[in-house]
């Protein structure tokens, strides 16, 4: 018999007199089981489907997402993906539903969710230049604390309209993600280090700042490997340790890389802004919404600001002024690749190694008190060794 069966097969039987016991018993039911579906036909007896199995699922969901929230979330996606250059993920429309106003912003997972609901959900798009491995091992620091390790870039130059010109400082914590940065219109050494500390007075000193190799961060032309820049004296100064990746090989520094990708196609392709002082202020905003909203699968979907929540951070010293001369301290690493020529390149000053250091990534120490270079393989042994003729004086 089917259930259905069962249960009239129960009511036929209380009929006839037999008891709910005797009726479990040979329908392989408990007389609880009896008893409900008995009282059920008492109470709908004009209702033949009163054998039949009803949903359980409430009637209302008090948490179920509005019919105008989820037509504003459509609205959002259909006009970022009008836009060929802007992104179309949660937080994109996270923030193109700030900007037009919807208040409370809705959680990523309900856009997620929403957008799957309605077969809107597309592939992400990809570079068209991608990673390629060498399968060589490369070197990497201990895993990354939040507040321990910054990768730092610079975005520009980009206009507005009127021609105003500008650059962007980004900083991200890679183990938080959280972001700060600052919108400058020059690119003085002058400059940039305020910048920069200017950052670091807002979310903390890291131990390690890991950068690329242009000149706004390592120095000026050659001869730069004796003159480095301010950026790099202000670390030295702060007890930072300023790392400089391989040449050509930005995806060393992915994490900031991808940020700068979220900062271009969810923020500044968005919107038209009016004026340098309106780009800053949308910026700022901006910055403190993602580190709230954005979830980064690398946290197990954590925020940012959860991933820092009650963490404390080394604060700027008050009234901080960046050196004026490279400080006699600290050390500087250079991350590079050897290939069969055997050279070693350090910002113009060229090093050769021996035949059978090629085709492996090294890590190059200056040891800037001392004026010394070492050189250590992958497993962290000293390859080379010799002095460094640094100056002290600033590119």
């Amino acid at each position: 018999m089917s259930e259905e069966q069962l249960r009239r097969e129960a009511v036929r039987r209380r009929s006839e007199g037999q008891g709910p016991s005797e009726i479990a018993e040979a329908l392989g039911r408990s007389t609880r089981w009896v008893r409900k579906w008995v009282a059920r036909h008492d109470a709908e007896s004009d209702n033949d489907g009163w054998a039949q199995s009803r949903s359980r699922a409430p009637k209302t969901s008090p948490t179920k997402t509005s019919d105008s929230i989820e037509a504003q979330i459509l609205a959002a996606r259909e006009r970022l993906v009008a836009n060929p250059r802007a992104q179309y993920g949660s937080l994109a429309i996270q923030w193109d539903l700030r900007r037009v106003g919807v208040d409370p912003i809705p959680p990523a997972r309900t856009i997620e969710r929403v957008l799957a609901r309605h077969g809107v959900v597309q592939p992400r798009r990809r570079a068209s230049e991608q990673y390629r491995s060498k399968n060589v091992p490369y070197p990497t620091l201990n895993p990354a604390e939040p507040g321990t390790t910054h990768q730092v870039d610079m975005i520009g130059p980009r206009h507005l309209f009127g021609a105003a010109k500008f650059h962007t400082m980004n900083l991200i914590d890679v183990g938080s993600h959280r972001v700060g940065n600052v919108i400058v219109t020059e690119t003085r050494p002058g400059v940039l280090v305020k910048a920069l500390t200017g950052i670091w007075s807002r979310v903390g000193i890291p131990s390690v700042a890991q950068f690329d190799n242009h000149a706004n961060f390592a120095g000026g032309i050659p001869p730069a490997w004796r003159h480095f820049s301010p950026i790099v004296a202000a670390c030295l100064d702060l007890d930072i340790t300023p790392r400089f990746i391989p040449v050509r090989e930005p995806w060393r520094n992915g994490v900031i890389e991808h940020f700068n990708d979220v900062w271009d196609k969810s923020f500044f392709r968005t919107e038209v802004f009016t004026s340098l002082e309106h780009l800053r202020t949308e910026n700022a905003a901006f910055v403190e919404f993602h580190n709230a909203h954005h979830r980064y699968s690398a946290h197990q979907g954590a925020t940012p600001n959860q991933m820092w929540h009650n963490r404390l951070h080394a604060p700027l010293p008050a009234g901080y002024q960046p050196p004026r001369r490279l400080p006699a301290k600290g050390r500087i690493e250079v991350v590079r690749y050897i290939r069969s020529n055997r050279k070693l390149g350090l910002f113009g000053k060229t090093i050769t190694l021996a035949h059978t250091d090629t085709y492996q990534y090294v890590t190059a120490i200056i040891k800037v008190r001392s004026r010394k270079l070492i050189v250590i393989d992958i497993n962290g042994e000293i390859i080379h060794n010799c002095d460094f003729d640094l100056s002290r004086e600033l590119r």
